[in-house]
């Protein structure tokens, strides 16, 4: 009897992303991809059923990427009016508001300020136990040094 294949292998739910989505949307967006532009295909190729893949763009996370990227296309499209525009209030508004959309929305895409508290690409801040240990021997030696190095 052949074993039908899961639908959910990665185990995703609303707190765990499927890895397949990323790739299905890079696929999707990637003019560079055969599969460009075609959410079928770019989920088929990913490993969805094709069931799901053909109805993925009802999918809320690939409706939820579209709204993004509409967004981000607006904002860019008004960026761009603005640097034909004088420099007026209304103006202001709407390159402020451009820029919030584009900063919040585009981050994967290169317009974020980076803000966030963690290391790069969300590694820890924390040190580590060899670290702290480097770090009270090298303070402990310049402690030591101060000190034989002092005249009263």
């Amino acid at each position: 009897m052949k074993k039908k294949p899961k639908a959910n292998p990665n185990g995703a739910n609303q707190y765990l992303l499927d890895p397949r989505q990323k790739e299905c949307w890079d696929l999707y967006v990637n003019p560079k991809s055969e599969t460009f532009g075609n959410a079928t295909q770019s989920a088929i190729k990913v490993g969805y059923e094709p069931d799901y893949a053909d109805q993925i763009t009802t999918a809320e996370w690939f409706k939820g990427k579209i709204r993004r990227l509409n967004l981000l296309d607006k904002a860019e499209r008004n960026l761009d009016k603005i640097l034909d525009l004088p420099l007026k209030d209304k103006a202001n508004v709407v390159l402020d508001a451009s820029k919030f959309i584009a900063k919040t929305l585009g981050k994967d895409e290169g317009y974020s300020d980076r803000s966030e508290i963690t290391g790069k690409d969300g590694e820890s801040l924390l040190l580590t136990e060899e670290q702290i240990k480097t770090l009270k021997e090298k303070l402990i030696n310049e402690s030591k040094r101060d000190t034989t190095t002092r005249k009263d």
